[in-house]
Order: C-alpha cells, then structure tokens, then sequence
C-alpha cells in the first residue's frame, strides 16, 4: 500500500502525455471511503448503513465544501446517526460535526496529477452516552490522485487523535463489585487506495482497499489493522451531478462492521 502511495505523490510522464484527454476527466471517478484530493466547491449528501453483532446503524450526513482559489477549499460536514442495538432501545440525535481545511500545493494538468495536504477538526456535538460521537478529535491527512488514461488512482493516509477524555465506563470485577474505569483516547491510523475505471463519459466503476489500525482505544481492536474491500459504481446524470454507490466488505477478523453500504450524492459547482 505504501508503494502506490508513493506512485502517487510522483507523476507519472505517461499521465502527463495522456492526449486529447487533458481537457480534464472525463466522466466520474470520486471513490465512495478514500479522500479525493482535488480541492473544489460542492454540497454532496451521504448516506451509510452498517449492520455489526451489536446491531445496526444508520447515518444521514451533509456536506458542504467552499474553494475560492482551485488549490485550497474548506468543508463542513454535518452527520445525523440512528443507532439500533440487538439489546437496549433505539436512540438517534446529531453525530459529530467535522470541519476540514485542504491544500493542494502540487496540481499538474487540469487536475491529472494531485497533491493535498489537509487537516479534520471533529467537534463533539454528539452524544457520547448514546454512542452517537461526542468526541473531540484532530484528523492530518495526505491525499493523492494520478490519472493514467482511463483510470483514476485515489490515495489517502491520515492519523487521528482524540483530544478530550472519554466518557467514564462502569465494568464488572470479578468480586462482583462494580468499579469505573477511564477508556483511552483513541487513536487509529487509515490508509485507503482507490482505482476507477471510466467506462463512459457518464459511468465509472471503482475499488476500494481501506485500512485501519487502532493504537490505542478499543481493546479489542487495539493494535490490530482492519482491512475492508469496498467494490462501487459511480455516475454522472448530469453535469456536475455525481452518485455514488458502494459496499465495504472487512477481510480480517478484526472489524467494526458485518458489511456497509454507502450512497453519495454530490452537486458540483
């Protein structure tokens, strides 16, 4: 993965002489989990389903990205979650708002080759007691995109802390006696590679490989790297209209889901 990685952040000289093509991409291309490093103006609609063996849950999200100049942009995104244990009541609310500022120093031709460095600010307006967010969190990110004629590589890698302490939990001991206990902030590595292939000028497929690995938080988790495969469609209806649809497979036994599905609906400006 880190290999591609590097691919990358280099361009490749048969990118660069792709031809008649240079006018820009065209025909969709944006995967569904992996960040897309081209900064640009857009309001696009997210909606998730995952089903775990702690139930389902369901997030609604909006998102809202602003570039004056075509090499920075900033984004806010507003999620709202339903979460619906096996065991325990049904509970819905706000998740937490993220707030993104994205860089581009490095953009050749009309957006073949992509550098972006950005950084997510997680503001905890979700209830952390229903499990909805409630986290404050700080997200460095590096994102690229190559174009090697028909196909569109997408990169991304980010570390991310949480900065406030979490919520205490009340655990069992074994004198039968019930003790609090302070989890720990969690931090977690993701790195996501994407390909698309644009088969018409209004219809791509893409592939997903997405990582995460927890360095601290989730015992059962911790210091354990979870591999999902997210296979997706995307099309484009209408100009700058974009939809997106996908399926995140985990291919480790470490995983926070059974399977998700995602669908994105974005309006470009």
């Amino acid at each position: 993965m880190a290999a591609v990685l590097l691919l990358l952040l280099f361009p490749a000289p048969w990118a660069l002489a792709a031809g008649p093509m240079d006018e820009g991409m065209p025909g969709p291309h944006q995967p569904l989990v992996t960040r897309d490093a081209a900064p640009e103006t857009k309001l696009e609609v997210m909606f998730g389903a995952a089903k775990s063996s702690m139930g389902r849950m369901y997030e609604l999200a909006l998102a809202a990205e602003y570039a004056p100049i075509h090499s920075f942009s900033v984004e806010l995104e507003l999620p709202l979650a339903l979460r619906d244990p096996r065991e325990g009541p049904t509970v819905a609310g706000p998740g937490d708002l993220a707030l993104t500022a994205k860089v581009a120093p490095l953009m050749l031709g009309a957006q073949d080759t992509v550098v972006a460095l950005g950084l997510t600010l997680g503001l905890p307006t979700g209830s952390e007691r229903r499990e909805l967010g409630g986290e404050l969190s700080l997200t460095p990110f590096v994102a690229a995109a190559q174009r090697l004629g028909p196909v569109y590589l997408h990169g991304d890698i980010g570390y991310r802390w949480r900065l406030d302490s979490p919520r205490r939990i009340e655990m069992d001991t074994e004198s039968e006696m019930t003790e609090t206990v302070q989890p720990e902030k969690e931090q977690a590595l993701t790195a996501n590679l994407a390909g698309s292939y644009i088969s018409t000028p209004w219809l791509g497929l893409f592939l997903e490989l997405n990582s995460v690995t927890l360095f601290k938080g989730d015992p059962e988790l911790k210091d354990r790297t979870q591999l999902y495969l997210t296979p997706g469609v995307t099309v484009e209806p209408a100009k700058g209209w974009n939809v997106r649809a996908g399926v995140q497979l985990p291919l480790t036994n470490a995983r926070e889901f059974d399977y998700q599905i995602g669908v994105a609906v974005m309006r470009s400006f």
